[in-house]
């Protein structure tokens, strides 16, 4: 016999009863279940886990599915500020409970299917297209950089997602970069790009390591989130590995999220400032290439 709530989990832990039915749940075991108190019913034909995503159960008690940034925040896509929960609902549908505060309905067609278990969300592509109205062109392409970090989306999907978006994100194929770990750092790759700087991500450079940003070939940049780089251990080893950049010829400059979020102007001044300043020289006169180097 099928587990009726694994079968529910694996599908987000909000499913019509009829597609359980259809895996051959029977609709006596599932009253039942709710009876007990281990599902839980957001909406007439649907049952839920009672642990499952409030937001999404919300959605359902609306008559809808999670959309905009409130799906993207449920696939873990990156976005600038959740906002308000956005609900989509069908043109057709009708007699819909009222919406609470900090509530948005959109009247929205799928224009991209949907994967398996996402009877409670849009599909990744439509929720970035649906958010891409709101968003600044900066705030869409993190969106859509960590989407393809994620693996959610492909090349192809970007491409067709191009299509559909406002006219001012059009060049958003060539800007897009799956390599991007968070969105603060995507910001500032496309605000340095921006400001006519060659920028490249994730590079690996002898000594050093993985360097979030590459500025000009030279200028390490590195957002520091307090997660990776708070303890005393990972302090200690960013210091090595500063100091590792230097003798080998280049300059670090490191950026907290909160700085690039509210201050992201300033942060553009320090990397100008620096590249001003002119790549460090190596200290290529050692005898051996790696003599005073930390690891």
């Amino acid at each position: 016999m099928r587990d009726l709530h694994l079968d529910l989990q694996a599908r987000g832990g909000i499913a019509r009863v009829r597609t359980l039915v259809a895996l051959g749940h029977t609709s006596k075991r599932i009253s039942r279940a709710v009876r007990s108190g281990g599902l839980v019913r957001p909406r007439d034909g649907w049952v839920a886990s009672p642990n499952a995503d409030p937001a999404a159960f919300r959605a359902r008690q609306l008559g809808g599915r999670l959309a905009s940034t409130s799906a993207l925040v449920s696939y873990g896509i990156w976005v600038d500020r959740a906002g308000p929960l956005v609900v989509a609902v069908p043109s057709s549908a009708s007699r819909l409970p009222p919406l609470g505060v900090d509530e948005r309905r959109i009247w929205a067609p799928d224009h991209f299917r949907a994967g398996r278990g996402s009877e409670w969300r849009v599909s990744v592509l439509d929720a970035l297209l649906q958010a891409a109205r709101d968003a600044t062109t900066s705030g869409l392409i993190a969106s859509v950089d960590s989407a393809l970090y994620l693996g959610l989306i492909d090349g192809g999907d970007v491409l067709a997602l191009s299509a559909r978006v406002p006219s001012r994100h059009r060049r958003l194929p060539s800007r897009v970069d799956r390599r991007a770990e968070s969105g603060n750092e995507t910001h500032l790759r496309v605000a340095m790009r921006s400001a006519g700087w060659r920028v490249d991500v994730q590079v690996e450079l002898a000594l050093v390591g993985r360097v979030d940003l590459l500025v000009e070939d030279w200028l390490i940049v590195e957002v520091d989130s307090r997660t990776h780089h708070g303890s005393v251990a990972d302090q200690d080893r960013d210091r090595r590995r500063d100091g590792n950049a230097v003798l080998i010829g280049h300059a670090v400059v490191r950026f907290m999220p909160e700085s690039i979020s509210a201050a992201l102007d300033w942060c553009l001044d320090v990397v100008r400032a620096r590249l001003r300043q002119g790549r460090p020289v190596s200290d290529s006169g050692r005898s051996s290439a790696t003599r005073g180097i930390l690891t």
